[in-house]
């Protein structure tokens, strides 16, 4: 009986490590800035999935801690690479590992997938890049100019990337309106689930 007690207290434990932090943080606090090495972390990151995504990574997380320890390390992404029949180089699982801003326990494994889906410039940057663009700053660019420069400049968008981006872009009038696109890239549309 004292051994259940030990399971269901080393479980705990580790539910309160895998427990994401932001939740105790309050809203309007500021956030302290990251190491210049680092990437920026994503808000509340489980804010950024559904629960099934959720579920489905922590699935794939259990199955990279090949020691069972809580965290991703060195040695559990090596055991990951020699069962594809694959050694890995030392230096490639230390970039890796390098990626994560701390430990690698799930809330950070999951923080890295955000922020690889979601992008981590923040509104500013994309705002200011748009703006470049605005040659009368009034937060709009013409339609037809933007669709020139997706498919004309830099990385090419194909007819169909054109359309897809389109589809969610909030066009009105012929104007792209580039402030409420960099906030539906960044924080989604309102009401989206």
């Amino acid at each position: 009986m004292g051994e259940k007690k030990e399971k269901k207290s080393k479980k705990e434990k580790k539910d309160k490590e895998d427990a994401p932090e932001e939740a105790s943080a309050s809203e309007d606090a500021p956030a302290a800035a990251p190491p210049a090495d680092k990437p920026k972390k994503v808000g509340n990151v489980f804010a950024l999935f559904n629960q099934a995504q959720i579920t489905e990574f922590k699935e794939a997380f259990q199955m990279m801690d090949v020691d069972r320890d809580g965290f991703i390390s060195e040695e559990d992404l090596a055991s990951i690479f020699q069962q594809t029949g694959r050694e890995p180089e030392s230096k490639a699982l230390k970039e890796m590992i390098r990626e994560s801003p701390g430990q690698l326990n799930f809330t950070a494994f999951l923080t890295l997938f955000g922020e690889k889906m979601h992008g981590t410039d923040p509104e500013s940057t994309l705002r200011d890049a748009f703006t470049m663009f605005d040659e009368n700053k009034t937060g709009k660019i013409d339609e037809n100019y933007m669709k020139h420069l997706l498919t004309e400049v830099g990385d090419l968008f194909t007819k169909d990337e054109v359309k897809l981006t389109w589809k969610e872009a909030p066009i009105e009038g012929g104007q792209l309106d580039y402030l409420m696109f960099v906030q539906y890239i960044k924080r989604g549309k309102e009401g989206e689930d």
